[in-house]
């Protein structure tokens, strides 16, 4: 595994470090410490008083800096190699070219503290990585103790129809550092409002749409729970369906919970849930309370498979039938063995 750690010599940058150094991961992860120095001398200088350096000092000092903190980060974190990498330029920019060259599993950056002003300066370089990069990409917020012996202990992973959610659900089961983890697939359905209908055809025919939708995503909800459990890639694994505003109930439900980090899909066609994840996504890493995983650059390759075979198996009697839907106060159907009721506080 190779990750991209980003520092720039504020608070933010020792939230990153505990985010890395709270967590063991795999045997010969490869750990790329960087810090993009600017140009200007007088910035300079105050990027080196960030660092630790009280003096005015140059490139060679930052560069001297990050070594021994890559150093001292190595001490901590068996059998994983930490180097350091001090590049000049655009932050975002620059950064990205080294990724290009290095090929990281995940780029990791801190962010500020949520402000009134978030949308608009969260950070100017965190948002603008993860609109840009071609990689996933953590935005650590909250506090990581790198004491702590699972520090990812709960992780959710909001979920719809679309591709982009597919491999979402397919990188992460090829990620060792989940092993200790509980996973909670959570599906966010837009209540359907017959109000505004204008006839009993109409309520009808959205009616059966709706119901269409809510039994395709179930269906893959089991498909994806099934490929995560195969792979053995988390302690625990849980799935269920709320209705709302998906950033809302995403939100709400990390807090509650409480999630120590979201991971999701970077985009999203149409679903059940009409979740657009390009700005859901966006969203939820500006407000939530944890660290947020952004999945990209990767593509699904079961999607169109599982999906397909989930229409297969449907006929209009199941659209007709009257059956309970997968709710956050039920055990979800189809998971054998009497299935699994979502965590508490959760849905």
């Amino acid at each position: 595994m190779k990750i991209i750690i980003a520092l720039d010599g504020t608070q933010h940058s020792s939230a990153t470090l505990n985010f890395i150094l709270s967590h063991k991961w795999p045997f010969g992860t490869w750990i790329k410490l960087v810090h993009v120095a600017p140009t200007e001398k007088g910035v300079m200088n105050f990027v080196a008083h960030a660092f630790g350096k009280e003096n005015n000092c140059d490139y060679d000092s930052v560069e001297e800096v990050m070594i021994g903190i890559a150093q001292e980060a190595s001490a901590r974190l068996e059998d994983v190699s930490i180097s350091a990498e001090v590049l000049k330029g655009d932050p975002v920019e620059t950064l990205l070219r080294f990724a290009d060259t290095f090929k990281p599993d995940i780029i990791v950056t801190g962010c500020r503290k949520k402000t009134a002003v978030d949308t608009l300066v969260l950070g100017s370089v965190s948002q603008t990585l993860l609109n840009k990069s071609n990689y996933p990409v953590v935005i650590v917020r909250g506090n990581h103790d790198a004491t702590a012996p699972h520090p990812f202990s709960n992780v959710l992973v909001p979920v719809d129809d679309s591709e982009p959610s597919g491999a979402a659900i397919e990188w992460l089961q090829r990620q060792e550092w989940l092993k200790q983890s509980h996973l909670a697939l959570l599906s966010v359905t837009d209540p359907m409002h017959t109000g505004t209908m204008s006839s009993v055809k109409t309520v009808s025919e959205s009616m059966l749409t709706h119901e269409k939708d809510q039994m395709v995503m179930d269906g893959l909800l089991s498909k994806w729970e099934a490929l995560l459990r195969r792979k053995n890639t988390a302690k625990e694994i849980t799935r269920g369906t709320a209705d709302g505003l998906p950033s809302e109930v995403i939100l709400k439900g990390a807090h509650n919970w409480p999630a120590h980090l979201i991971v999701m899909g970077a985009h999203s066609r149409n679903g059940i849930a009409k979740m657009v994840l390009g700005s859901v996504s966006q969203y939820i890493s500006t407000h939530a309370d944890c660290s947020v995983m952004i999945i990209k650059g990767f593509e699904s390759e079961f999607y169109e498979h599982y999906k397909k075979a989930v229409l297969d198996s449907m006929t209009i009697d199941d659209l007709l039938e009257e059956r309970p839907t997968a709710r956050y106060d039920q055990s979800p159907p189809g998971l054998g063995g009497g299935g699994h009721i979502p965590p508490t506080g959760l849905f």
